[in-house]
C-alpha cells in the first residue's frame, strides 16, 4: 500500500520539472513455501550500494531525520506529503534504502487497523511531527500546508472585558463635576441679580439732599 502512495507521490513530484528525481519504493513479493516451518516470505530485489536511514523513529518513540542530502530532504517531503494526503492517519516512521530506492519502511497510524495497517507508533508520534519536521525546498515545490499544532487552527475566544478604565473615569469626573449645578439649587449669581443692589437707595437719596439744599438757600434769602 505505501508503494502505491509513494506511486502518487511520484506522479505529482515529475510535474514539477525542477523537482528533479523521485523517490521509488521497492517492490516485495510474497512467496510461499510449504516444505518450510515457516511456510511464507517476503523477497524483493537486491540493491547495490550503501544501505542508509534516512527517516527513523528511536526505541522510545522520538522521530529523527536528516535533512542534508537531496534525498533525505526528499523522505522528509514524503512523510509531510503522506500525513496531509491521508488528513494526518498515516505517517511514515521509517525510511531506508539506496539512493531514491526505498525498502524496510515502516508506517504508523493513528487508529488501529486504519486501511488494514498495524499500528506502529503511538498517538503521541503525529503530535511530534507537527513540531519536529521542518518544511524544506520540496515541500515548497509541491505547495504543501505548514503543519501546525492543532491548538493554534482553533479560532481563539472572545473574552467579555470590562469597561475601560478611561470610560469609568471620564464618567466619574463627568458626574461629580463642581461646575454643574444640581438640580432645584439656586446659583449665587442669579441670587444676586434677583436680590437689590446697595447703589440704588444712594441713587435715590441724591435728589432729595439737592432738595434741601435749595430749600436752604431760599430760607437765607
Amino acid at each position: 500500500m505505501i508503494r502505491e502512495y509513494c506511486k502518487i507521490f511520484t506522479a505529482e513530484a515529475r510535474v514539477n520539472e525542477n523537482f528533479g528525481s523521485a523517490l521509488e519504493v521497492v517492490p516485495q513479493y510474497l512467496m510461499y513455501r510449504p516444505a518450510n516451518s515457516v511456510p511464507y516470505a517476503t523477497v524483493e530485489a537486491e540493491l547495490q550500494g550503501p544501505f542508509q536511514t534516512y527517516c527513523w523513529a528511536d526505541a522510545g518513540g522520538k522521530l529523527n531525520s536528516k535533512a542534508i542530502s537531496e534525498v533525505e530532504q526528499k523522505c522528509c517531503t514524503f512523510q509531510h506529503w503522506l500525513h496531509e494526503w491521508t488528513h494526518g492517519n498515516l505517517l511514515p516512521t521509517r525510511l531506508a534504502g539506496v539512493d531514491f530506492k526505498l525498502t524496510n519502511i515502516r508506517v504508523a497510524t493513528k487508529s488501529k487497523g486504519y486501511q488494514g495497517l498495524s499500528e506502529r507508533g503511538s498517538p503521541q508520534v503525529f503530535d511530534q511531527f507537527l513540531t519536529h519536521h521542518q518544511c524544506n525546498y520540496y515541500c515548497g515545490l509541491l505547495g504543501l500546508r505548514p503543519l501546525k499544532p492543532m491548538d493554534s487552527l482553533q479560532p481563539p475566544t472572545k473574552t467579555k472585558g470590562s469597561r475601560s478604565p478611561l470610560l469609568n473615569r471620564k464618567m466619574s469626573v463627568g458626574s461629580g463635576s463642581p461646575h454643574l449645578p444640581k438640580k432645584g439649587s439656586v446659583s449665587p449669581h442669579s441670587q444676586r441679580r434677583a436680590g437689590t443692589s446697595p447703589k440704588a437707595p444712594r441713587k435715590s437719596q441724591e435728589p432729595e439732599d439737592s432738595n434741601s439744599t435749595k430749600a436752604k438757600a431760599v430760607d437765607g434769602r
